[in-house]
C-alpha cells in the first residue's frame, strides 16, 4: 500500500522500521526471557509459577514502554533518520510516522508479552489466531487511513502508522481476555503482578537480554547497511529495493523465527520436565521442519523474483535491483533455517549467550564489513550487499549447529 505512494514513502518506511526495532529491544528481552521461564514452569507443572511469571512480565513490558521506549523513540526519531542519510523528503515523511508508532508502543509491547506467554505454555494456535486477527485489522485500517474512505481523509504514510497502532490496541484488549479466560487454559491471575519482583526481572533479563542485544546488533547492522547503500549511485532506489527485499524475505524469516520459538518452547518444557534427550530431539526436529519450509520459499524467491518485486513497485530500476537480490538470498534460506531453529533450542536449554555471539559476528563482520568491501570498494553495488547478507547465514549456522551438537547446554539448571 505504501508502495503506491512512491519510492520516497517506501524508503521512509524502510529506514523507520529499522529505527523502531532498534529502540524496542526491551520488548524482545522481556518477552524472550519470560517465554523460557514460563516453558520451564509449565514443563514442571507449576501453574502458580506460570501465572506469576506471565503477569509480572506484562507489568515489566508496560513500564518499559511508558518510561523508556515511547519517550526515547519520539525524541530521537528525526536525528536518527538524518544520521542514516535519509533525504529531506524521507525525513519529512518518516518523522511523524515514527512519532505515531512510538506513541502506540505500549500496545506493541503488550502484544509481544501475550505472544511470549502463550508460546511458553505451548498455546501457539491461540497466538496464531490472535495475530491473524491483528494483521487483518492492520490491513483493513491501513487501507482506509492511507487512501481515505468517505468522510475519512487520506493520511498517506501516517495512515499506515495509525492503522498499525489501532489494530494492536484492539489486539491488546483481546490478549487481556485470553490470558484471563479459563477456556484457554492459561489462567493468568493478574493479582500476581501487584508485587514488583526484582529477582524475577533479573532472571528474565539474564535469559532474554542476550536475545535483546542480538536484536540491537541485528538492527544496528541493518541501519548501517542502509547507510552503506546510501553511498551507492541511485541510492533512493537502492534503499527502496533493499526495503522491499528484506520485508518480503521476512515471510521466510518469520517461518524460521516460528521454529526458533517452537524449538525454544519444546526444549524448555522438556528440560523443565527433566527430559534432556527428548529436548535435544525436539531441537533437531524443529531444524528439519524449518529447513524444509524455508527451502520452498527460497525456491519461490529464486524462480519468481521479478514478479515479486513488480507487485510492490513499478519502478524498473528498483525491480532489477530487487530481482538479483532475491536470486542471491534464495540460496541461503535453508542454511538460515538451521541457524534459526538451533538458536531457539539453545535458548530453551538455558544458553542464550552462544546464539548472541554467533549472530553478532555474522551481522557485524560479515554483513557490514564484507558488504562495504563488496558494494563500495569492489564496486559491486547493490549486488555486493546481497552477497554479504547471504554469506552471513553460513557464518551463523555452522557454529550454532556445532554448539548444539556439543550438548553442554543440557547440564544448565534454571
Amino acid at each position: 500500500m505504501v508502495g503506491a505512494l512512491g519510492i520516497s514513502s517506501i524508503a521512509s518506511v524502510g529506514i523507520s522500521r529499522q529505527v523502531i526495532m532498534f529502540l524496542m529491544v526491551l520488548m524482545i528481552a522481556i518477552s524472550g526471557g519470560s517465554s523460557v521461564l514460563v516453558a520451564h514452569a509449565y514443563g514442571a507443572r507449576d501453574r502458580h509459577k506460570v501465572s506469576e511469571v506471565a503477569s509480572r512480565s506484562i507489568i515489566f513490558m508496560v513500564i518499559a514502554a511508558l518510561m523508556i521506549v515511547t519517550p526515547l523513540g519520539i525524541l530521537f526519531s528525526r536525528p536518527t533518520l538524518v544520521l542514516l542519510g535519509g533525504t529531506e523528503e524521507v525525513v519529512r515523511l518518516g518523522e511523524p510516522y515514527l512519532h505515531i508508532l512510538f506513541a502506540g508502543s505500549i500496545f506493541t509491547m503488550f502484544n509481544f508479552a501475550v505472544t511470549g506467554i502463550l508460546l511458553g505454555v505451548g498455546k501457539t494456535r491461540i497466538s496464531l489466531y490472535l495475530l491473524i486477527v491483528i494483521n487483518f485489522l492492520n490491513i483493513f485500517f491501513n487501507y482506509i487511513l492511507i487512501f481515505g474512505l468517505g468522510s475519512i481523509p487520506a493520511y498517506g504514510i501516517n495512515g499506515a502508522a495509525l492503522g498499525t497502532v489501532l489494530a494492536r490496541a484492539l489486539g491488546s484488549i483481546a490478549g487481556i481476555w485470553i490470558l484471563k479466560s479459563p477456556r484457554f487454559q492459561v489462567e493468568v491471575d493478574y493479582r500476581d503482578a501487584l508485587t514488583f519482583d526484582w529477582s524475577l526481572l533479573q532472571k528474565i533479563l539474564a535469559l532474554g537480554g542476550p536475545r535483546s542485544l542480538q536484536g540491537i546488533v541485528r538492527n544496528f547492522s541493518r541501519l548501517m547497511t542502509i547507510r552503506i547503500i546510501t553511498l551507492l549511485p541511485d541510492a533512493t532506489r537502492a534503499v527502496s529495493a533493499y526495503t522491499v527485499g528484506m520485508q518480503v524475505r521476512m515471510v521466510s524469516s518469520f517461518i524460521g523465527l516460528a521454529f526458533m520459538s517452537a524449538s525454544m518452547t519444546r526444549v524448555g518444557q522438556n528440560m523443565g520436565g527433566k527430559h534432556p534427550e527428548l529436548a535435544e530431539k525436539s531441537g533437531w526436529i524443529s531444524a528439519g521442519m524449518a529447513m524444509g519450509l524455508m527451502t520452498l520459499l527460497g525456491l519461490l524467491f529464486f524462480l519468481f523474483p521479478g514478479k515479486i518485486m513488480a507487485f510492490f513497485t513499478s519502478d524498473r530500476a528498483v525491480i532489477e535491483m530487487g530481482t538479483l537480490f532475491f536470486v542471491i538470498i534464495a540460496l541461503s534460506e535453508p542454511i538460515m533455517a538451521l541457524a534459526f531453529a538451533l538458536s531457539g533450542a539453545l535458548r530453551g536449554g538455558g544458553d542464550p549467550i552462544s546464539p548472541f555471539v554467533y549472530s553478532s559476528i555474522s551481522d557485524l563482520l560479515v554483513v557490514l564489513v564484507a558488504g562495504y568491501i563488496f558494494a563500495v570498494l569492489l564496486q559491486m553495488g547493490f549486488t555486493g550487499i546481497a552477497v554479504a547478507v547471504a554469506l552471513s547465514a553460513i557464518t551463523r549456522a555452522v557454529p550454532t549447529t556445532w554448539k548444539f551438537r556439543q550438548g553442554n547446554w543440557k547440564a544448565i539448571r534454571l
